[in-house]
C-alpha cells in the first residue's frame, strides 16, 4: 500500500476539528497518517486533538506559533513520511469513506508528481454556491488564471525535495504560486473523482490580508508558462530518446 500523510493545520478549530478527522480516520484505505499542525490555539482544539491522540497511534501532533496556515503545512511536511502528502483544512472533510481507496487502487507512474481531482463546496463562497463541484481538469492556461483546490490535490514527496515548499512571502495564495510551481515542473494526472468537502470557513478565508501575490502575478504567470513549455520540450525529448533506444535493440 502507498502511505499518505494527511496535513491539517489547526488555530482555533474546535467546532470543526472532530468532523474533519473523523472523516479521514473513517477511510476504507488504512495506510495513512494524520500530522496536525496548530498554532497555540488558545480554544479547546488543543484538547480535543489530545484526545484523538490518545485514541489513535496514527496522528502527529505538534503545537506551537507559527507564521500562518502555510508554515504550518511547511511544518507538518518536515514531521510527515509519506509518499504523498494531502492537506485538508481544519473545516473540510473527506468526500467519503472509499476516496483514498479510489485514489491509489492502481500503481501511479513514478513520473507522476502531483494527482489532481475536484472539491464539492459546503456553503457559499464569492460567486460559488453550496454543491457546487470546482473545477475539472487544468491546463497551464487555466491554472494562471485560477487556481486548483490544494484539498483536491495529492503531492508527492519527492517533488518538494526538487522544488520546494510553501512560499512564505504569499501569506493567502502562497498554494496558487506552488501549484503553478509544480504543474509548470512535474508531471500531473487529473482523476475524475470528488477528493474533499471544501468549507468557506478555513484559515485563509478568515485572513483580511493583501497578498503580495497579486503584485508578482504577471512576473509569475511568465515565468511558470516558460517554466511549462521547458519541462514540456525536455520531457517529450527524453522520451524520444527512450523510444529510440528501445527500438534499436
Amino acid at each position: 500500500m502507498t502511505k499518505i500523510s494527511v496535513i491539517i493545520p489547526t488555530y482555533n478549530s474546535q467546532e470543526t476539528i472532530s468532523k474533519s478527522l473523523e472523516s479521514i480516520i473513517n477511510q476504507d484505505y488504512s495506510d495513512y497518517e494524520i500530522c496536525i499542525v496548530d498554532g497555540n490555539s488558545n480554544d479547546n482544539t488543543i484538547k480535543i486533538i489530545q484526545e484523538y491522540c490518545r485514541r489513535f497511534d496514527c496522528i502527529k501532533f505538534l503545537s506551537e506559533k507559527d507564521q500562518g496556515p502555510y508554515d504550518a503545512m511547511n511544518k507538518g511536511i518536515d514531521i510527515s513520511g509519506g509518499e504523498w502528502l494531502f492537506f485538508l483544512g481544519s473545516s473540510d472533510l473527506i468526500y467519503d469513506k472509499n476516496t483514498f481507496q479510489k485514489v491509489f487502487t492502481a500503481p501511479i507512474s513514478e513520473d507522476i508528481g502531483l494527482l489532481y481531482g475536484n472539491v464539492i463546496f459546503l456553503d457559499d463562497i464569492g460567486g460559488a454556491k453550496a454543491g457546487q463541484i470546482y473545477d475539472g481538469e487544468f491546463t497551464i492556461e487555466k491554472l494562471l488564471v485560477k487556481n486548483i483546490c490544494h484539498q483536491s490535490i495529492f503531492y508527492r514527496r519527492s517533488v518538494f525535495k526538487k522544488l520546494g515548499k510553501y512560499n512564505l512571502k504569499y501569506p493567502i495564495c502562497a498554494d496558487w504560486e506552488m501549484n503553478m510551481r509544480f504543474f509548470s515542473s512535474t508531471k500531473v494526472s487529473y482523476l475524475d473523482l470528488t477528493i474533499a468537502c471544501f468549507s468557506g470557513g478555513g484559515l485563509s478565508s478568515t485572513r483580511n490580508i493583501q497578498d503580495p501575490i497579486y503584485n508578482d502575478l504577471q512576473f509569475l504567470k511568465i515565468k511558470y508558462f516558460m517554466n511549462y513549455l521547458i519541462y514540456r520540450k525536455i520531457y517529450r525529448l527524453v522520451n524520444r530518446l527512450f523510444f529510440n533506444k528501445i527500438m534499436a535493440r
